[in-house]
């Protein structure tokens, strides 16, 4: 009977973890409010826009989000241990390819450099990517993968989503988010 609250512990972790699981390969993950987004951080005051984040580049440079500004950006967070994330991937590109004149798709890695670059190269992915070494995917309000932020034109952040989203998700929001015809 002494090792009776091992098993009860595990059979809660297990239990937790396949719930977790479920919740997020379904996409039952949802967007925060836009108002609870843009509570960001200390590094990004009240009322300020995101375009003063920076993210890494795989020639170990910087850059800046402010050269995306003057069009809507959507911002996904992936992995390749991040099965959804893989699945999600082809979608994204399809959104780049037929809708990339008006809103730009920026992927951040949130591992190395060497599994991201396998990834982009096996996924095919053409749209700009980077390395997220500076904890952009919680300043951006996210909390699980993959989690994608629809940011304005002006900078400011719209959702943050936490969960799956596929290609009509993609546009709805993109249709929702923007008036374009």
């Amino acid at each position: 009977m002494a090792h009776s609250w091992r098993r009860r512990l595990i059979g809660f972790l297990v239990l937790y973890i396949v719930g977790a699981s479920i919740f997020l390969f379904t996409g039952k993950g949802g967007p925060s409010q836009a108002s609870d987004a843009n509570g960001l951080a200390a590094s990004i005051s009240t009322g300020a826009s995101v375009y003063q984040l920076k993210f890494a580049t795989f020639e170990g440079g910087e850059e800046s989000f402010s050269s995306f500004a003057g069009k809507p950006l959507i911002v996904n967070f992936f992995a390749s241990w991040c099965a959804p994330c893989v699945k999600e991937m082809p979608d994204f590109e399809k959104l780049h390819t037929n809708h990339g004149e008006h809103v730009t798709i920026l992927g951040l890695a949130v591992e190395g450099r060497r599994p991201a670059l396998e990834l982009i190269g096996s996924t095919g992915v053409t749209y700009p990517v980077g390395l997220d070494e500076n904890d952009l995917l919680i300043e951006l309000g996210g909390f699980a993968m993959p989690t994608t932020v629809f940011i304005s034109k002006d900078g400011q952040i719209l959702e943050s989503h936490s969960g799956v989203i596929n290609y009509t998700g993609l546009l709805s929001r993109l249709e929702g988010f923007v008036n374009y015809e």
